[in-house]
């Protein structure tokens, strides 16, 4: 497949996680403002690091485009009740996938309803919950809010965010304790269908690193600023695919760039890449990567011959000098002492 080459869209930004990530959740945010209203990326940016995505990994934009949405099961925030979403998101915070899906299948399978959660001791809730990790701060927190919805609705159901505006939407979720931007936003997008952008730990280190936000950008900063960069018709399929690459390359973007380049020529209005196409280009660009390495190492190598060469020189004329000392006078001949 041949392909015109082009250059890199932007430059590798690294930066040190933030310490507010260590957080079993992001503090409220959803503001309205861009914290980086000077700072990129421009909408072309973001549609071709979509584009080349899509080639890396096809079936993921196969399953989001296809899928019924009441099918789509790609974030801790796609159960179909927003109670349920809601608290999946929360057993999702400071794990893994299938630790908190396993968590939350276990605590549904304990009790009946929301109501039994809220009324029995924490213990039990713990116990269900522990492959999820921070057992007791989850449970405190879930039962807070149910304890909330209780007193302030009468029951334990989040149903009527569904003809809540967005903006209120973030503003009744940001008054639990827990409950931050990403939570939020998990919410918005995987059960009520919204176009909002989630920024989980992937995508927000995928971001620095492409350098579309600062390296000093904390997650919630990152999600107020690409929500709002980010174009509503590619919200869910970026977010996907930003979370599939970050866990595949461990959030290095040196594959990614190098697809880029390999599709410069290509318009991103094309179809939807075949399964084998988009086998191809990975292959390419992980083959250019391979060979950047290589170059590097041996540039590398190369220095380090050179730094020690001069050492090596001067090591050798040392033990030259030391030898031309070591030799006897009189030209060379040892005399010879006569026997008595």
């Amino acid at each position: 497949m041949q392909m015109k080459r082009a250059r890199a869209v932007v430059e590798p930004t690294t930066g040190k996680r933030n310490r507010a990530a260590r957080k079993v959740a992001d503090e409220p945010s959803c503001s309205a403002a861009s914290p980086f209203a000077q700072h990129g990326p421009i909408e072309q940016e973001i549609r071709t690091v979509h584009h080349a995505l899509s080639f890396l990994h096809p079936e993921v934009v196969a399953e989001a485009r296809t899928q019924p949405e009441d099918k789509k099961q790609a974030g801790c925030g796609s159960r179909h009740l927003v109670l349920d979403a809601l608290v999946g998101t929360i057993l999702s915070q400071n794990t893994t996938d299938v630790n908190s899906h396993r968590a939350f299948a276990s605590l549904k399978s304990l009790f009946t309803d929301w109501e039994a959660v809220r009324r029995s001791p924490p213990a039990p809730i713990e116990d269900a919950i522990r492959s999820g990790g921070l057992a007791a701060i989850k449970t405190a927190r879930i039962q807070a809010i149910l304890n909330s919805l209780k007193a302030e609705h009468g029951k334990c159901c989040l149903e009527f965010l569904r003809s809540e505006t967005d903006e209120e939407v973030k503003r009744i979720l940001r008054t639990y304790k827990g409950v931050g931007a990403k939570t939020i936003s998990c919410v918005l997008m995987f059960c009520l269908k919204r176009k909002d952008f989630p920024v989980d730990t992937h995508v927000w280190k995928l971001a620095m690193n492409l350098g579309w936000v600062p390296k000093s950008a904390s997650r919630d900063q990152t999600y107020d600023h690409l929500n709002m960069r980010v174009p509503d018709d590619i919200k869910y399929e970026l977010h996907v695919l930003l979370v599939k690459h970050g866990k595949v390359h461990k959030n290095e973007v040196r594959v990614l760039r190098a697809t880029m380049r390999e599709l410069g020529g290509v318009s991103a209005d094309e179809s939807l890449p075949t399964r084998a196409t988009g086998a191809d280009v990975k292959a390419e660009a992980e083959a250019e990567v391979k060979t950047e390495v290589k170059t590097e190492a041996e540039a590398e190598a190369a220095v380090k011959v050179e730094a020690e060469a001069p050492v090596k020189v001067e090591d050798e004329a040392k033990e030259h000098t030391k030898m031309e000392g070591a030799k006897p006078k009189g030209g060379g001949k040892a005399k010879r002492t006569k026997a008595s």
